[in-house]
């Protein structure tokens, strides 16, 4: 099925008195193309209506000026619709559900604002904003008349690139508060940008902290590709979050841990705090044993080829599990005598181990929809986790 094509243009007045003339007008870049025309509004009826609808929106006095401008160009034109007609151009709601009507109506719109009467250019540029947000791929162009001398001579610019800024500067604010993209938003010059925050939100959300060192790095280097002075600033701004985010270079993994499970918390994404919080005191736990028992740790971690998980799960389960129920645990498969089992055992940091339970419980209800009490008393109760866990902790730091 053919796109519905339509060139919006809200039409002035010039043109109308008996002694306006003529300017010459092109596109950008096009000077040697430039023609003769009252406005552009018989521009573009005379060189695009075999591929575009020209749909004027238009008021009283706007109508009867263009008509007398049609006939000066000998230009027939019958596509003034009455749902179109702005009856009073200081009624701002219902100039917007207008424009949004003409908008609305289109797979593809150019939307001229050239010749626009006395405000309505400016409604128009700040309703583009509006869709833009809504549906990136249906407005092509924003024209624009570019004044080079006035009254004889009009370059023909497209505005469009600075509605794609604004998009653009909608996102890394956002990204910057909530590590997340708006997935409808769409840019040519910065899809690369845009694929990096996502790929770095998505292993983020996803807690892939070991690809997150890497999308880190790319989408450090888009941001360093951005030029753009309207937008250079909020992109360094983002980049130096994502670099402190990051910068986990020499950091204890339960520090590292820690570090995310504090900053989602503070971005409202409780569980993927708390999951991270869970990962860290059992890290902390083997972090803290370790100091005691080096190489006792250092040959589980390797039968456990360094898998973070497994070493965690067995050092948390020190806790509660002896030596016979660990050899009939087929999942375990470690080779470890018992007098070095109740070793690391007698270890376990015994100040953690209702905190480590609390939180444990804690992460769990809520990843199983099995919690109670509003929003506010939970946010409370995991504040409350990671102040004791850094108090009793984080705060006491380990070689």
């Amino acid at each position: 099925m053919d796109k519905k094509r339509a060139i919006i243009t809200i039409l002035g007045l010039v043109g109308e008195k008996d002694f306006h003339t003529k300017a010459q007008y092109y596109f950008e870049r096009k000077k040697e193309l430039k023609r003769d025309y009252f406005s552009t509004f018989p521009l573009f009826i005379k060189n695009f209506s075999k591929n575009y609808e020209i749909v004027p929106l238009f008021t009283k006095e706007a109508k009867e000026a263009n008509i007398k401008v049609l006939q000066k160009e000998k230009l027939e034109f019958d596509n003034f619709k009455e749902i179109y007609f702005i009856e009073d151009d200081k009624n701002f709601e219902d100039v917007f559900r207008i424009m949004n009507q003409a908008i609305n109506s289109y797979d593809e719109v150019i939307v001229d604002v050239s010749h626009g009467f006395r405000h309505l250019p400016i409604l128009m540029i700040v309703d583009l904003i509006i869709q833009n947000f809504q549906d990136t791929s249906k407005i092509s162009k924003i024209l624009f008349a570019k004044e080079i001398q006035q009254y004889k001579e009009y370059e023909i610019i497209d505005l469009k690139k600075y509605l794609d800024l604004a998009n653009i500067s909608f996102v890394l604010t956002t990204f910057a508060k909530n590590y997340t993209v708006a997935s409808h938003i769409k840019s040519e010059k910065y899809e690369k940008l845009l694929k990096e925050l996502n790929d770095f939100s998505n292993d983020l959300m996803a807690l892939n902290i070991g690809n997150l060192f890497k999308t880190s790095d790319d989408l450090i280097k888009e941001l360093d590709k951005v030029e753009d002075i309207s937008i250079k600033s909020q992109a360094q701004n983002l980049k130096n979050i994502i670099e402190n985010l990051t910068n986990f270079k020499g950091k204890k993994r339960y520090l590292v841990y820690f570090e995310l499970s504090q900053n989602l918390f503070d971005k409202k994404y409780i569980l993927l705090s708390l999951a991270l919080l869970y990962e860290s005191i059992r890290m902390y736990i083997k972090t803290y044993i370790k100091n005691q028992h080096k190489a006792l740790v250092e040959d589980i971690e390797n039968q456990f080829n360094n898998d973070l998980y497994k070493i965690g799960d067995f050092f948390k389960n020190l806790k509660w599990k002896n030596y016979k129920q660990l050899s009939n645990d087929r999942k375990t498969k470690i080779i470890i005598s018992e007098t070095d089992y109740l070793k690391l055992k007698n270890s376990f940091p015994k100040d953690l181990e209702k905190l480590y339970d609390e939180i444990d419980k804690k992460r769990n209800n809520l990843a199983h929809a099995n919690t109670r009490g509003t929003f506010l008393d939970i946010e409370k109760d995991v504040a409350k986790l990671l102040f004791q866990y850094k108090s009793l902790a984080i705060s006491k730091p380990l070689n």
